[in-house]
């Protein structure tokens, strides 16, 4: 097992600790990690924090989408202003693997998706019926 698949097995632990006994050990054991090899050990850190950066972001989005797509047709939005499927924009508000990696919205497509909900907002703020 190399340091980062060590780091994240203890990282595991340490969130399910049950006690301070549990995590004090687990401590002891990441400060062992990190002095035996302490390049792989800040290599480890840094792909962890920048997986949960990522994961802290894709839960936005995904948050934000959940507000709407009960009100919002999610097949619209994809065919309308993506010329997707819904089964594409789904793949990209919940990060799936697709061909073994997982996908995410581009910033290009960031706005469109922004520029998407203006449009129907601004379609929808305009709609009136008259008798």
């Amino acid at each position: 097992m190399n340091t980062r698949e060590q780091f994240e097995k203890l990282k595991e632990l340490d969130i399910n600790a049950k006690s301070d006994a549990e995590r004090a050990e687990i401590t002891r054991e990441l400060e062992k990690l990190a002095n035996s090899d302490t390049a792989g050990f800040e290599s480890a850190v840094m792909a962890s924090a920048r997986q949960t950066l990522e994961d802290a972001k894709a839960l936005k989005i995904k948050e934000k989408m959940a507000e709407i797509s009960d009100i919002i047709s999610m097949t619209y939005i994809a065919k309308t202003y993506f010329n997707k499927s819904k089964s594409w924009l789904s793949q990209r508000v919940n990060e799936l693997a697709v061909n073994g990696k997982p996908v995410q919205f581009q910033p290009d497509e960031i706005d469109t998706l922004n520029y998407a909900f203006s449009d129907i907002s601004k379609k929808i703020g305009a709609f009136r019926i008259s008798c």
